[in-house]
């Protein structure tokens, strides 16, 4: 927004700097991904039961809390946050949570008001994140698998919803036709990723019965193809303090699905995906022709699930002529946890990639699609499409959404209310001059 603004690329602070089994924390710098925290921990007995956002092999910690991380494993990015370390617009260094009365031995997060959530999902506005504390958690001791095929997506979500309910489940997904056809196309992994993964299977499996019983799962669903046969597909994972008390838990929802209707399919899905959870995201940043695609995202309580949907099928109906013209296409991905409902569409249109998109395909690709023509009617077409989506559509249940940076309506939401004056107040606070991420949240 303003000239002669520069960037802040934290990737280089990635240092793990405390794992500490004893008091059951771990510290990390910002330019720490996911993927990272993962495979320090991998030998370990204890975990932060979030895992992590889908592109975790690249995401990164401080990404993930100025943006409100969800993705796979138990809550999201603040269930198990015990304090951060930030730097204010002033050069202030400021400590939050556990880590503002013990750095070293954080406790309790709570020692009087808290400031931590202060800082989660604030788009950098109010300070640049440098540390983050989390609690550790001893890893669950069995895991059950499930996957259902579903012909509608209005049968799949019904099915999301009252898994949710159930409240057992530890990751509930589904995904729609193109997803499944991004699955299939994947090749298999080289030999020796194979064996890695396998290894990583029968290390995640309570008992020498379980990582059989998965191993088989596993290679029966060799690569998704019976996906093929289905429009949608839901995916389950239940942990528990055992295998038997996991697959316990899981037998309610086997039954729920029976009376849904829902076909039962190989587990293999959300197996692999627990052992190798940081996969290349060539996928997720462009589309399967290297399209190039921008997810929208919307929130929603659990009930209002449905309507979103609904209301996000007839506006993309009434679109059709439109996205036809300029040669944009769409899929959604559906999420439910705890007591929200999340969907996200993705525009894909046709375009030259930017060098973000460029520099994370891997080299196959990158030579591929090197040559796509730019069509900037097709992008300003997929930007006034999303626009309008947000605007019609996902404004009129009042939301809430992650990555709200500067585009989502945050500011419309709570101008003229107490928190937005405070939250405003907080601004000046922290960021006299307003330095950081200006237009970030709507702040001035």
């Amino acid at each position: 927004l303003r000239p002669g603004s520069i960037v802040v690329d934290m990737q280089r602070m990635n240092r793990i700097l405390r794992i500490d089994t004893d008091n059951l924390n771990i510290l990390v710098e910002p330019g720490v991904t996911w993927a990272q925290i993962h495979a320090a921990l991998a030998d370990s007995e204890f975990a932060i039961p979030f895992l992590g956002t889908f592109s975790g092999i690249r995401a990164t910690v401080g990404g993930g809390l100025g943006n409100w991380a969800v993705g796979w494993g138990k809550g999201d990015v603040a269930e198990y946050l015990l304090g951060i370390e930030v730097v204010l617009g002033d050069a202030r260094l400021l400590r939050t949570g556990a880590l503002a009365t013990n750095f070293e031995h954080p406790g309790l997060t709570c020692f009087g008001p808290e400031l931590t959530r202060l800082f989660v999902h604030d788009a950098g506005a109010f300070g640049i994140k440098t540390a983050a504390c989390f609690r550790l958690e001893r890893k669950p001791g069995g895991t059950a698998y499930a996957s259902w095929g579903f012909n509608t997506d209005d049968e799949a979500l019904a099915f999301m919803q009252q898994v949710t309910r159930e409240g057992s489940a530890t990751d509930c997904f589904a995904f729609g036709a193109y997803h499944h056809g991004v699955f299939m196309a994947q090749p298999p992994p080289p030999a020796g990723e194979m064996r890695a993964l396998l290894r990583r299977v029968i290390r995640n499996s309570g008992s020498i019965p379980a990582a059989i019983r998965n191993l088989w799962t596993l290679l029966r669903s060799g690569r998704l193809g019976f996906l093929a046969r289905w429009n949608y597909s839901v995916h389950v994972a239940v942990d528990g303090a055992s295998e038997a008390a996991a697959h316990a838990a899981m037998q309610p929802l086997r039954r729920l699905a029976r009376r849904c209707g829902a076909a039962s399919l190989p587990g293999g899905f959300l197996i692999a995906v627990r052992a190798r959870p940081f996969g290349p995201i060539d996928d997720l940043i462009v589309g399967r022709e290297g399209e190039s695609c921008f997810p929208s995202n919307c929130t929603v309580s659990l009930a209002q699930g449905m309507e979103v949907k609904r209301a996000l099928d007839r506006f993309f109906t009434e679109q059709r002529e439109f996205m036809r013209t300029h040669g944009l296409t769409h899929t959604q991905i559906y999420l439910a946890v705890r007591n929200v409902f999340g969907i996200e569409p993705i525009i894909y249109w046709k375009d030259s990639m930017n060098p973000l998109r460029r520099s994370i395909l891997n080299p196959e690709r990158r030579a591929r699609f090197a040559d796509m023509a730019e069509d900037r009617s097709a992008r300003d077409a997929a930007v006034t499409l999303r626009g309008r989506m947000v605007r019609e559509v996902f404004s009129q249940f009042r939301p809430t959404h992650v990555q709200v940076g500067k585009y989502y309506p945050f500011r419309e939401r709570l101008e003229g209310t107490p928190a937005w004056d405070m939250l405003q107040g907080i601004k000046n606070l922290v960021d006299p001059q307003h330095l950081l991420n200006p237009g970030a949240l709507g702040l001035e």
